[in-house]
């Protein structure tokens, strides 16, 4: 299985997720045409926002690859900025959140067969968010916090609004980048293990959608 990674920003790539994937070819998306082949999509995430696409043209060929992946049956992974392009492209809004930003490691709460797979109630996540969608008609909500939407998927299409891939390495860089709090490096280093097995079965989860 081909898999095509669209990098949104050149600091938020596949992190820990690429060990466990086989096939991947990645690309960024200023360099996207709309033509590529592959057979699963995963977009990561970037600071812009999806209302954002007059000015980062990039955006709406990746929505319109979505869409054409979309009707082909194949299997498409979002993660922050990527979860939300899925969500307007299938039906979905996204807006600023009116309930302030998410950051740093926090809890969602699992629902059905998300739960189911985990064998769990809550998962912790890596949070680094301001923006939010409506979920898109015929989607499952599969996991929420107190403040938004966190998780939902359309047959074998994922979305995912919290960040799995990160390692205290990609947080520092994030620092350094987006000037996020070095406190957050040291918050993902002590449960960088736990993190990166979560990433592990969130793949395997992905994989196993029919």
């Amino acid at each position: 299985m081909k898999i095509l990674a669209i990098y949104n920003h050149f600091a938020e790539t596949l992190g820990t997720l690429k060990q466990f994937l086989k096939d991947v070819e990645e690309e960024h998306a200023e360099n996207i045409k709309g033509d590529e082949e592959f057979d699963a999509l995963i977009i990561m995430g970037g600071p812009m926002g999806v209302y954002e696409a007059d000015k980062y043209p990039f955006l709406a060929r990746e929505m319109e690859l979505i869409k054409k992946a979309y009707k082909q049956r194949k299997r498409i992974l979002g993660i922050c900025l990527g979860s939300q392009l899925i969500a307007e492209t299938l039906g979905g809004k996204v807006m600023k959140g009116q309930f302030g930003c998410e950051l740093g490691l926090q809890k969602v709460k699992l629902l059905d067969e998300m739960k189911e797979f985990f064998g769990q109630e809550e998962l912790d996540v890596f949070q680094y968010h301001c923006d939010t969608f409506t979920l898109p008609p015929n989607s499952k909500l599969l996991a929420y916090s107190e403040k938004y939407y966190q998780a939902f998927r359309i047959e074998k299409i994922l979305g995912l609004q919290f960040h799995i891939e990160v390692d205290s390495n990609m947080v520092k860089r994030w620092s350094e980048v987006y000037g996020l709090d070095i406190k957050f490096v040291e918050e993902v280093k002590r449960y960088e293990n736990e993190l990166k097995k979560k990433a592990e079965s969130m793949i395997n989860y992905w994989l196993s959608l029919k």
